[in-house]
């Protein structure tokens, strides 16, 4: 009972709504007891930093979220959330201040415990899942920021330690690497390893795409073909790499049109579906990440068909009754399912 008010009246004191009774409650709490001492003083050193962002902040929210039964009904809410050092009085979510820092409270006591090097812990894998229709941003802890597509996971240390940065990923992810030429940075998915030093670059790994891609952007990249470890293919700035049965080509990054001023590799990053002569199956698998439905195919020869477009705040049925207007073809919407026909 006592921590509950140590912790309510904390996130005031952080969040200055503190009144001057509670004040003096908070002040015996703290004279009394040298465990409350301890993770204030964390605590608020933490919480006045001005350049270090908070560790797996998503994650975090999420769970506190959930286990307090919060839920974000404002659907207006972006999807993206940027890792970054809260503010004070700043609202997020659309809650109080003094709630925010509550909830931020309780991320910074789980940061704390499960990343201090004295704990037994500190070297053990997170993960960090996304939704469909929904893209996260997580900081690791050396500096490399990395934006998860819909539907994917990143597995990865607390703390890097060894000589090597190593993750893990299932489906897609722009990373934006920090340089460290002593301890190489290796993303490990089920077709490749790429192994880099300092350099962004978009991996789409998803088991239910046919096809593995690896663009790169800036710096330089190795990839490992997982089913030959012999072959070793090196990208510069605009390859692309296409894995798909053992076999593997290079190619450039594309663009929608002439302009060159919308990259189909990244433009899922600002919520927008772009495809550019794209089969319907595998049109359909984004449709599928983006949205939730199941899209079910009574008619194999229209997976093979190919559709060019760009959207970005259309519903599903406004999609496809587009696509039709290209492509004849039905459809039939059930529950959560999507029948095409």
């Amino acid at each position: 009972m006592e921590e509950e008010i140590f912790t309510e009246l904390l996130a005031k004191k952080l969040s200055g709504e503190i009144t001057p009774d509670e004040l003096a409650v908070f002040n015996r709490l703290i004279a009394g007891n040298t465990s409350f001492q301890k993770e204030y003083e964390s605590v608020r050193s933490y919480w006045m930093q001005d350049e270090e962002p908070y560790d797996n902040m998503v994650g975090i929210l999420e769970k506190i979220k959930q286990r307090a039964g919060i839920m974000d009904t404002d659907e207006n809410t972006a999807s993206v959330i940027e890792i970054q050092r809260p503010q004070k009085n700043q609202l997020w979510f659309r809650f109080s201040a003094a709630a925010i820092a509550i909830i931020l409270l309780s991320a910074s006591f789980y940061f704390f415990r499960i990343n201090n090097p004295g704990n037994a812990d500190s070297t053990r894998l997170a993960e960090l899942k996304t939704k469909n229709g929904s893209i996260a941003k997580i900081r690791l802890a050396d500096g490399t920021l990395v934006t998860l597509n819909a539907l994917s996971t990143l597995t990865y240390p607390k703390n890097f330690a060894g000589k090597t940065r190593e993750v893990f990923l299932s489906g897609e992810a722009f990373f934006d690497v920090a340089k460290d030429h002593k301890h190489p940075f290796i993303v490990h998915t089920n077709q490749s390893d790429i192994q880099v030093l300092g350099t962004a670059f978009d991996i789409k790994s998803y088991k239910n795409d046919p096809q593995f891609e690896a663009t790169l952007f800036r710096g330089s990249i190795q990839a490992t073909l997982k089913d030959n470890p012999a072959i070793k293919v090196i990208l510069k700035p605009t390859d692309k790499l296409l894995i798909q049965h053992a076999s593997y080509s290079l190619t450039k990054e594309t663009y929608f049109d002439d302009s060159n001023t919308l990259n189909i590799e990244t433009a899922w990053m600002n919520n927008k579906l772009v495809f550019k002569n794209e089969p319907f199956e595998r049109l359909a698998n984004s449709l599928e990440r983006k949205y939730g439905n199941n899209i079910i195919f009574k008619n194999e020869t229209l997976k093979s068909i190919k559709f060019t477009g760009e959207f970005e705040k259309e519903d599903i049925n406004q999609i496809l009754l587009s696509l039709q207007i290209v492509t004849r073809f039905n459809y039939k919407i059930s529950d959560n399912n999507i029948y095409i026909f």
